[in-house]
């Protein structure tokens, strides 16, 4: 990628300059994993977490096929407005740019070209991962091999419910990635608190955590390291609740042929219907509550 047709705001150029605290943000939440205005509230209350934690936010996206890191409000909303807004990953990026597309950037793609300019750290949700059913579809998320790749500080509530959590996790080891807790033994599931998967190790407190983190620089550690933090507990769900919501999601799902890229916007949507928007203000909760830890983690480490 030509780092030169990426357009950097100039915030977030001069604090790459001043080696300032940046936290990437991605912007699919924004086009396709949040229902509108929640979409365009949580992505503008997600920059105002890392600000007030003493970071500087840098929202990716794609507006008219130009690649731009730090979103204003203006790109915020043609993202969370539009009903053309494009879904773009990693391997369909060059079509975006060709085409002049307007894209929320996933994961794999904002975490790509995150790295390319130099920023460390990332605030996401939920990452994605192995689907159900992956044996017979092969439908592994390019977030994980992306995470391999690379070399940056996820900060997210572990895998997305909907997902194989079980082979999500032993994919993560396959791949290198380690699975560090900020004050959680195990794995979180995203809209619940706990899985029954531990965690590689757990850092009870920020500069424990950031300690760790400069050993990694320090011996070149070239994969990411994924920091997990658990969605806050008066809006975690309960785990039986969520598998149940969950079931009945993929049965409507296989039922109208949804699959690919459609089918984790279509059961995040499901279950939010099922759940009364439990699983709506839950998402939102640790979206900008992962935010947050991004931004401290950022500020004390520099």
């Amino acid at each position: 990628m030509d780092i030169s047709s990426i357009k950097i705001s100039k915030e977030i150029k001069s604090g790459m300059k001043l080696n300032k605290p940046i936290v990437a943000l991605e912007s699919t939440l924004i086009s396709h994993g949040l229902p509108y205005p929640e979409n365009i509230n949580v992505a503008l209350s997600s920059i105002e977490a890392v600000k007030k934690n003493g970071s500087i936010p840098a929202t990716i996206g794609i507006i008219n096929g130009k690649i731009k890191v730090g979103l204003n409000k203006k790109d915020i909303n043609i993202l969370g407005k539009s009903k053309n807004t494009h879904k773009i990953s990693k391997h369909n990026l060059p079509l975006a740019i060709n085409n002049k597309y307007n894209a929320g950037t996933t994961i794999a793609s904002s975490i790509y070209i995150a790295s390319k300019i130099g920023i460390k750290f990332f605030a996401t949700g939920g990452i994605g991962g192995v689907h159900l059913d992956a044996e017979k579809t092969f439908d592994v998320s390019s977030d994980l091999y992306e995470l391999s790749r690379n070399n940056m500080y996820i900060i997210c509530s572990g895998a997305k419910s909907i997902l194989d959590i079980n082979k999500t996790y032993e994919k993560l080891e396959s791949l290198s990635i380690l699975r560090i807790g900020y004050k959680t033994n195990y794995m979180p599931g995203f809209w619940y608190n706990q899985t029954d998967k531990k965690v590689d190790f757990n850092f009870n407190n920020i500069k424990k955590l950031n300690s760790f983190l400069h050993t990694c620089k320090k011996n070149k550690i070239q994969n990411s390291i994924l920091i997990l933090n658990c969605v806050p507990k008066n809006d975690a769900i309960k785990k039986n609740l969520v598998q149940n919501w969950i079931k009945k999601a993929l049965i409507k799902g296989k039922n109208n042929s949804i699959e690919g890229k459609e089918l984790t916007p279509f059961l995040i949507k499901e279950v939010n219907l099922l759940s009364k928007n439990q699983c709506l203000k839950s998402n939102i909760s640790l979206i900008i509550n992962n935010a947050a830890l991004a931004g401290k983690l950022a500020k004390n480490y520099y």
